[in-house]
């Protein structure tokens, strides 16, 4: 990619804009920002054109490696988009991250319930990166039921692993 050429946020891949939104994260030093981010990558909507909509992408210099291209998410403005077709379990993550973005609480009871173990993977190593103790703090799937499922799926035959 060009650097001196700052492209479209449509004509990004998920892959790129997941690097772009994580880097602008990473630049501005905030944990509450890293956290967001981290949840809005976990989403489906990095890649999509109507997230795009709502992307400004700029480029950055990045100590050590040079000019990197950076995007910010407008997620108020994301939220409010009615033509942003959201699934159940992106729109939860993406309340969750707005509410780390702008600093509003949300209860967690009524965005956690029904989220499979990778999705709540996802939301306590947000939760370690927003309190400033990643690094210290560490989530990982794993443990006794995850084993029976695991075990369950090997004997309907169901391919891959539960984690």
């Amino acid at each position: 990619m060009r650097h001196d050429v700052t492209p479209s946020p449509a004509s990004l891949s998920a892959e790129e804009m997941t690097a772009a939104l994580t880097a602008a994260a990473t630049l501005s030093g905030s944990e509450l920002k890293r956290a967001a981010t981290h949840l809005v990558t976990s989403t489906g909507l990095p890649g999509r054109a109507d997230f795009a909509r709502h992307i400004t992408l700029t480029w950055a210099e990045v100590p050590d490696t040079g000019r990197a291209l950076t995007a910010e998410v407008n997620l108020t403005a994301l939220r409010a988009d009615e033509e942003v077709y959201l699934t159940g379990a992106d729109e939860k993550l993406l309340n969750l991250a707005l509410s780390y973005a702008t600093g509003r609480p949300v209860h967690l009871d009524a965005y956690l319930n029904g989220f499979g173990h990778q999705t709540g993977l996802r939301v306590l190593e947000a939760h370690i990166i927003g309190m400033g103790m990643e690094g210290f703090l560490a989530a990982a799937a794993g443990g006794p039921r995850l084993d029976d499922l695991n075990a369950l799926h090997a004997e309907l035959g169901i391919a891959g692993d539960a984690q």
